[in-house]
């Protein structure tokens, strides 16, 4: 009679944790990643933040975490993963009563890119291990992690050069809203530049002086096209480093900058327009642009995208095209350039399999940069 009462307990508690489990376990549960910051570099380690939080009476015994990242994140803890053409992680854990667990998971940022995390899954057992309740949360975080900065020893002679050849240019129309101060009339200067109250104050004539309004700015262009079928995405990533580290360059120069490409958005999967500006703010811009090129959709016809640019801003603005693609449609343009007295700089990324070939006349303009690996 004992064994049977013992054994009807067994059942009932058995079905009672099972209604208990299938009814409650997800109530007053939230399971929430975070990563530590918004944005990082090419290199740099960051934490993806798992908490868990169980706010009831009914405790979780074992909990299974899942969700899906990019394999470029690089975990120092790697059992629970397994990599394919995605990262997918498992976590196992248990979660009492009115518990709270935070886990920090550490990875390293290895490739430029836009990464998001949409989703997670949670599998809970009950008491007895026998059954398994499934839910998804959905979560929506995303990281920008952008181009890692070229090496300023590297970049200086090349920067050097460039912001020589802009800063000798920079100065040349004069803003009639910005007044500096008077002076005494040169034979040169027009009438319409007299400031007849102070001339009559020092019975001399005087005229009226201006700043001068910048209206150079920087165009960088960057071409992810290929010559053969051979796609270089190593040097097109190099190409997208030497564009953040110019673009970051000339802004601390409080120089205006505007990027095109012909690569297209991760998002929108539109070819990439950075229209002119400076600051901070603009900088990110720049860098979150950069961050969504994904080398693995078409890239747009180069030289359209290049025309309709060069064709929309003066010649005093000067150029800088990022293009291991050489071939002689985009060699005649640059000479077209070079003929209506444009300031460019080609900066052609090679390695092993592509080398400078260009026509002499263009060599004035060309910088060679062999990537370092």
């Amino acid at each position: 009679m004992n064994l049977v009462m013992a054994l009807l307990g067994a059942v009932l508690l058995y079905k009672l944790q099972e209604y208990l489990y299938r009814k409650l376990w997800n109530k007053g549960l939230n399971v929430d990643l975070s990563f530590s910051k918004d944005a990082a570099i090419e290199g740099e380690e960051l934490s993806l933040i798992e908490t868990i939080s169980n706010r009831k009476l009914l405790p979780l015994p074992v909990l299974q975490v899942k969700f899906m990242t990019s394999r470029t994140f690089n975990f120092r803890d790697m059992d629970n993963s397994v990599v394919s053409d995605n990262f997918y992680r498992s976590e196992m854990t248990s979660v009492m009563m009115y518990q709270t667990l935070t886990k920090a998971l550490t990875f390293e940022c290895t490739k430029r890119g836009y990464y998001t995390i949409e989703r997670m899954e949670i599998i809970c057992s009950d008491l007895f291990m026998t059954k398994e309740h499934v839910d998804t949360f959905d979560i929506n975080i995303h990281l920008y992690v952008y181009p890692k900065p070229i090496e300023t020893t590297r970049l200086e002679a090349t920067f050097s050069k460039m912001l020589g050849s802009v800063i000798s240019k920079r100065y040349i129309i004069e803003d009639p809203f910005e007044f500096r101060n008077v002076r005494e009339y040169q034979s040169y200067d027009g009438m319409k530049s007299i400031n007849w109250k102070a001339s009559a104050k020092t019975d001399m004539l005087k005229v009226n002086v201006f700043d001068y309004t910048s209206s150079q700015n920087v165009i960088i262009l960057i071409n992810t096209e290929s010559e053969t079928i051979w796609k270089y995405d190593d040097l097109n990533e190099e190409s997208i480093r030497i564009a953040a580290s110019l673009s970051r360059e000339f802004i601390r120069q409080g120089i205006p900058v505007s990027i095109y490409t012909n690569a297209k958005d991760l998002i929108t999967k539109e070819a990439i327009e950075v229209p002119a500006g400076s600051g901070s703010n603009h900088f990110q811009s720049i860098q979150e642009s950069l961050a969504r090129i994904d080398l693995g959709l078409e890239p747009k016809p180069f030289l359209p995208i290049m025309h309709k640019c060069l064709m929309d801003t003066t010649v005093n603005s000067h150029v800088i095209i990022l293009s291991h693609y050489q071939k002689e449609d985009l060699q005649q343009l640059m000479l077209a350039q070079r003929r209506v007295k444009r300031e460019f700089s080609w900066i052609v990324p090679i390695n092993q399999h592509v080398r400078v070939s260009v026509s002499e006349e263009l060599s004035g303009h060309i910088i060679e940069w062999n990537i370092v690996l």
